[in-house]
């Protein structure tokens, strides 16, 4: 790297963090408690202005947490997620109904963490319930010929370190707590405390789903809905087209398709991560979206309806 592109790549960076000011000013603004107070999840202009300060708080997090030390994924990261911001910002500019396309999106996306969350949940039960089957078994087979107090406990504990030891292997969010609690004590926690605030969640979000097909969506449906009446699918091209940013998608997805996931264009490569000058081009983009979110940010006024 030469010290022209080394001085280059610093001021970039100084550039970006000096927005953060900027960011948290208009994030402060913008998501003032009086306005929360008033939100009306029906009004599509509410809905823009509430997700504009949700995204300068995000923007603040990635000022803050990626620009300390720079690196490929970090970079094509945040400038992959600034793409997609400024794709819905330009929505909204373009239709304020987007903020209503918005918060449908918003709704499915809560759905489904729920309803994945509670396949997860009910296959935590179900594994820890194995792991105190089994455990059982292996003891009260190998208990049956100990001898000694001590050979017993040496048992009891050789196949709880073998059964934790699987247990980690395993996808669980809850195998590390079983560990102190018993598998089968910590399968009763799960189903009695995780499961029924996870189901009414989802039941309420099932609600929200309800009132939005009836109240809102037939008031944005040439925007939500397909000649056939059914949701379209989000696609990030066709939206990047549709507020003329089809070449900052092609540039954008195709870095970060190839780096952001394991493919074999990804694996079997020597350049493993992106060179100097193509990070310099990288963070010249973050810095314009920064400031074209900040720029966007002011154009709205809280008291507006």
């Amino acid at each position: 790297m030469t010290a022209h592109v080394l001085a280059q790549l610093t001021a970039s960076v100084e550039r970006i963090k000096a927005h953060r000011v900027a960011v948290d000013a208009e994030a402060t603004r913008l998501r003032a408690p009086e306005f929360a107070l008033a939100f009306d999840n029906q009004n599509a202009h509410q809905w823009c202005l509430s997700v504009v300060g949700d995204s300068l708080v995000r923007l603040r997090i990635l000022i803050d947490q990626n620009f300390h030390f720079v690196e490929t994924l970090g970079v094509v990261a945040v400038s992959r997620y600034l793409f997609e911001l400024s794709v819905w910002l330009k929505l909204f500019e373009k239709d304020e109904r987007y903020g209503l396309v918005y918060y449908g999106q918003l709704i499915e996306t809560q759905k489904s963490y729920y309803q994945s969350t509670l396949r997860q949940l009910y296959r935590e039960v179900e594994l820890l319930r194995e792991f105190e089957r089994r455990e059982d078994e292996e003891q009260e087979v190998l208990l049956a010929t100990a001898g000694s107090p001590e050979d017993r406990a040496k048992i009891i504990r050789s196949v709880g370190v073998s059964i934790d030891t699987e247990a980690a292997r395993k996808f669980s969010i809850y195998s590390e707590q079983a560990k102190h609690n018993g598998y089968g004590f910590q399968a009763y926690l799960v189903e009695h405390n995780a499961i029924p605030p996870a189901e009414t969640a989802l039941h309420e979000i099932e609600n929200e789903r309800i009132t939005f097909d009836s109240e809102i969506l037939p008031r944005i449906s040439d925007l939500a809905l397909d000649k056939n009446g059914k949701r379209k699918r989000w696609k990030w091209n066709e939206k990047a087209r549709e507020v003329e940013l089809q070449d900052e998608y092609d540039y954008i997805y195709a870095f970060s398709s190839k780096l952001l996931h394991a493919t074999p264009a990804s694996i079997t490569t020597n350049q493993k991560n992106l060179e100097p000058e193509e990070i310099l081009i990288f963070l010249r983009y973050i810095e314009v979206k920064v400031s074209d979110v900040i720029d966007v940010s002011r154009a709205y006024c809280v008291s507006a309806t």
